[in-house]
Order: C-alpha cells, then structure tokens, then sequence
C-alpha cells in the first residue's frame, strides 16, 4: 500500500498546515487532528531524523539484520543503530513472572561477546500453557548460572519443571516437580529456532556478534518482549 507522504506521521491525517520553520528555515507542520509538530521527509537534513527510519531499526535488528546491515540499508550511522536501540531496551521492561505456571520448560541456549571463548549463555523459562517467556538471564554454563535463573522464578509456583539433562538443573529444583527429557522441551526447543533464526548475532556460523554485554543483553531484553506481545496477541 503507498503511503501518503503529506500525512501526518502519527495519526495519519491529511489535514495538516504549515506551523512556522526551524531554526535552520526548514517548513514545519502541525496536524489539525492530533497536533503533532513535524517536518516532511524531504525536509530533513539528516535520514535517521525521519520517524519512519528510526521506526525500522527495531523491526530489521529482530528479523536477522546486524547493527551495520541495519545503518547500511537506511543509510544512517551506526551510532545511530546504536542509540535507537539502547533508547528502545531502556523503554522496554523485563518478563513479568505470573504468580503460578502449571508446566515450566527451562533450556539454556549458546551465545558469545566479542569471541567465541567469551561465552554469554541465554538461559530462560517458558509458559508451556501460553509460550511466553517469563525469565531469562545470561552468564557461563555454569550452576551459578542456573541458580540466578531458579532464584528469578522463586516468586512463581511452578506445579512441574521441565529441562534437558544439564547436570545444573536437579541442583536447584524439587526433584519431585522436575521432569527430564527432551520429550518435556519441545516447545523451547523450537522457540530456541526463532531465535537464532530472527537474531544474526546468535547464529553458530555468522560474522555478526556482540562487542558488548550491555547490548546483548538489551537486543535480547527486546526481541524477548516481542515475543511475548505476539504470543498474548495470538
């Protein structure tokens, strides 16, 4: 569908009139409907200014771009990339643990920063009833590891927990709820596809990686949250 280019960027209306310049003499609007303030797209000096470009770092980061794939089709830095992305994982909050969960499926998932030797595994607690996500952390294959994940549920009565056969896992949960096998791990199992499917930089065989903790944890935290709006939309 094309989309209308003398609209207003937040609700869409035509109904706009000319509302006084910039300080660098740029023709500034403002919408009869809503009052948002804007420029048109071709009053810009400088690309990632355009909502509709900023607007598309999140969606191309969560379906398989890098930071430099990203800058380099919108044509903007990747500083920018940057910035837009840490804005949006400071907006954006963690899981929120329900009070009670019947079926728990935990897994950890391979991940690294900067080098291969660095590891950052995702491990992480899945809603089997409702395929949300609803705790995650990043550390070694380590117990240590594990118990940071296992003291995250603490909050939540877990009728069942599910888990491969990582020698971590009967550490630090009821060996009567805990269940293991793969058979119990399905649906994380598949949903650990999704993401080294949308996410380049947690793919085995790829130049894309994280040259910092910080940001892979906040790519994470987002596509995380993602997820889980699709799977409450569903």
């Amino acid at each position: 569908m094309k989309t209308n280019e003398n609209a207003c960027p937040r609700c869409g209306c035509n109904h706009v009139k000319k509302n006084g310049t910039t300080v660098q003499g740029k023709q500034r609007y403002r919408c009869k409907e809503c009052g948002k303030q804007f420029l048109f797209a071709l009053n810009y000096s400088y690309r990632a200014c355009i909502p509709m470009f900023r607007e598309l770092v999140v969606p191309m980061t969560l379906n398989g771009s890098g930071i430099r794939d990203t800058a380099r089709v919108l044509q903007i830095s990747p500083t920018t990339v940057l910035k837009i992305l840490r804005e949006c994982a400071d907006q954006t909050a963690e899981p929120t643990l329900p009070t009670s969960i019947f079926d728990l499926e935990m897994d950890e998932q391979w991940s690294f920063v900067q080098r291969k030797k660095q590891q950052n595994w995702l491990w992480y607690a899945l809603d089997r009833h409702n395929g949300e996500i609803v705790a995650f952390v990043l550390g070694r294959r380590t117990d240590a590891s594990c118990k940071k994940l296992v003291q995250k549920l603490a909050l939540c009565q877990v009728q069942n927990f599910y888990t491969d056969h990582w020698k971590s896992y009967p550490k630090y949960l009821d060996e009567k709820r805990h269940h293991i096998g793969k058979k119990g791990t399905q649906n994380i199992e598949r949903k650990n596809l999704n993401f080294r499917t949308h996410l380049k930089r947690l793919q085995r065989r790829t130049i894309c990686f994280s040259k910092s903790k910080q940001m892979h944890y906040n790519i994470l935290k987002i596509y995380i949250h993602a997820l889980n709006s699709n799977q409450h939309q569903s």
